[in-house]
Parts: structure tokens; sequence; C-alpha cells
């Protein structure tokens, strides 16, 4: 069986739009303001999908503009949830909502947390 390398995503902006250079400097430093958290630890694919969707929605509807969404790293960054989320942001459902989203700050969780900034 042939094991593939792990992910090394640092920050992976969608089209929707540019990072603003003040967002990317604070996401470097660590300092972002999280308006919610959503940690799937323990998740089925399919429960995690669900439970992220669902949270995105509703924070898109009050107007938030940064989340936390912790997926865990897996033995050696190669986590299903880890791997999946970027998928995920860019389906057709979700894709109009994310401005860009990219690897937590080892404070917030590092590899095994991502910040997914919302459309204002």
């Amino acid at each position: 069986m042939m094991r593939l390398p792990p992910l090394k995503i640092t920050r992976v902006a969608l089209p929707t739009g540019p990072v603003p250079h003040s967002v990317n400097k604070g996401v470097r430093k660590g300092r972002v303001e999280i308006d919610t958290r959503i940690d799937l630890h323990g998740m089925t694919q399919a429960q995690a999908k669900k439970a992220l969707s669902t949270t995105l929605m509703r924070a898109a509807k009050r107007g938030e503009r940064c989340l936390l969404v912790i997926t865990g790293k897996g033995p050696r960054l190669d986590g299903v949830l880890r791997t999946q989320l970027p998928g995920w942001l860019a389906g057709p459902t979700l894709r109009p909502l994310i401005a860009t989203y990219a690897q937590a700050h080892a404070k917030h969780g590092g590899a095994g947390a991502w910040y997914v900034f919302l459309r204002v």
C-alpha cells in the first residue's frame, strides 16, 4: 500500500475574493477575532459536513466574519476531516458564503484547525 505525503496547506484563497492584507497579517500572528467555533472531532464525515454547513449558514445570517473550525490533525497530518474540509468549503452550497480560509495559528489549534472567513 502506497502512503501519500501529508498535506501542507498553510493558506488557500478561494476565487471569491482576496483576503485583505490586515486580515492576512492577523492570521500569521494569531490575532484573529473568532466569532464562532465548531469542533468536528468524533464526527463521521457526513455528520461533520452537515454540522459545518449548518454552522456556516447560521454565522453568515448573523453577519459573523470568522469561524474557527477544529478538525484535528490526524497521525501524520492526514486526518480525514482535515483533508475533506477544503473540498467541502469549495462545494456549491458553501462557496458563495466563503471569502477565504487559512490554517489556524498555533494558539488556536495550528494544523488541526482552520480559520474560515465569511463574505461580508
